[in-house]
């Protein structure tokens, strides 16, 4: 018996050890692996077996060099070439289809100092300091032609192209304006000065922008590039010496005080206007006078206004107006007897828009008729000769 009770203490005790390492197998060792991990950099598995989580830090950046002989100022990149404005060595034209291994540079002097590059269709135009804006055959990038040049009356600094224009950051004459529509014979400047010095510049839609240092972001503009327009500024703390605008926001740097963000678009809803009043349609006599049709519209950025008459066209070419203003148009008098329709359409700012037609009837005077008003004419008139008969007769019966 008493040896019966002592194995079964043993047994128990057996157990007690056995629930010990079996709990030490799954709270101690997978805590012990994971220590054993983090120390050599392991990547830990959790929850998703598919996510790996990498702790190692990044690999750095790989930088590749391909010198040139004078001091880079602007690249632009196009195709499977980079065109480096290389300050006194002019434009350096280098192969980059392994950006890994940039080719040896090809040069085409400048007889100025090359600041700035951009890259339209087969030309490089060059901003090239004292001597303006050089235009450059690239057709062949791996033989540049020799530069045609149109002189400006500044500093050339920076150049945009956009359709048949190229536009100069131009120093101290602010903003030139050179026709490249036949990128070989490069049209006389138009310009547009600035109150301090254009340096950079950037053209999106019809405006131009330029970083003109002291004066911050000067916006010019351009719908007309033959005539630009009074430059408007916004002021910045530091000197504006680059501009790039995206969306409804021009972004500067700014010298000493970094990036300027400028909100330069006012960004308009996109509900069309509401016309709140308009005409009913009209009738009117032949030989009418002093008729006129008045709408009103409402809309938080009104634009222009046209009013369209069926089978003649416009009668009134865009005219700006006004949120919930009437419009007036007057009819003009001595229309023939018919059916005449006006439509106007007012447009907003955000190219929103809404029409309206009213209808103009001119009935014709019946066969041997008299209008309204020359019958009320000839009323008065037989009335002011029957007062005078009747005078007359008073005076008569009195004298008897």
């Amino acid at each position: 018996m008493k040896k019966s009770k002592k194995k079964s203490k043993k047994i128990k005790k057996i157990n007690i050890l056995l629930i010990i390492l079996l709990i030490s197998m799954f709270i101690v060792i997978p805590n012990l692996l994971i220590s054993i991990q983090r120390e050599i950099e392991i990547p830990i598995e959790e929850k998703n077996p598919n996510e790996i989580i990498n702790i190692r830090p990044p690999q750095e950046s790989s930088v590749y060099y391909e010198d040139t002989t004078g001091s880079a100022r602007g690249v632009y990149v196009s195709g499977d070439y980079a065109y480096v404005a290389d300050d006194t060595s002019g434009l350096a034209v280098i192969d980059i289809s392994d950006p890994t291994n940039p080719g040896t540079p090809i040069y085409e002097n400048t007889i100025g100092s090359a600041r700035g590059v951009y890259v339209s269709g087969d030309y490089a135009y060059v901003a090239d300091t004292f001597s303006g804006l050089a235009v450059i055959d690239i057709s062949d990038p791996t033989n540049p032609g020799t530069p045609v040049y149109e002189d400006t009356t500044g500093e050339a600094h920076c150049v945009y192209v956009s359709g048949d224009y190229a536009y100069v950051a131009d120093s101290t004459s602010g903003l030139g304006v050179i026709d490249i529509s036949d990128p070989t014979t490069p049209g006389t400047p138009a310009y547009a000065d600035t109150t301090k010095y254009a340096y950079d510049i950037y053209v999106s839609g019809d405006y131009a922008y330029l970083a003109d240092l002291e004066s911050g972001l000067a916006i010019i503009d351009i719908s007309d590039p033959t005539n630009p327009g009074t430059p408007v500024y916004e002021d910045t703390s530091g000197g504006a010496i680059g501009v790039y605008v995206s969306g409804d926001y021009a972004y500067v740097a700014d010298g000493p005080s970094g990036l300027a963000v400028i909100q330069v678009r006012k960004r308009v809803a996109m509900e069309n206007p509401i016309i709140s009043n308009a005409p009913s349609d009209l009738t009117v006599e032949a030989g009418y006078t002093g008729q006129s049709l008045s709408w009103t519209a409402t809309d938080a950025n009104p634009d222009t206004y046209t009013i369209e008459l069926n089978g003649t066209g416009i009668v009134v070419s865009s005219t700006p107006w006004a949120n919930n203003a009437p419009v007036v148009y007057n009819n003009p008098d001595g229309f023939s007897p018919g059916v005449y329709a006006y439509t106007i359409t007012f447009t907003d700012e955000g190219g929103n828009s809404i029409s309206n037609t009213v209808t103009v009837t001119i009935k014709s005077i019946p066969e041997g008729g008299i209008p309204f008003g020359n019958f009320f004419l000839i009323f008065i008139g037989f009335s002011v000769i029957c007062l005078i008969f009747a005078k007359k007769r008073q005076i008569v019966r009195e004298s008897r």
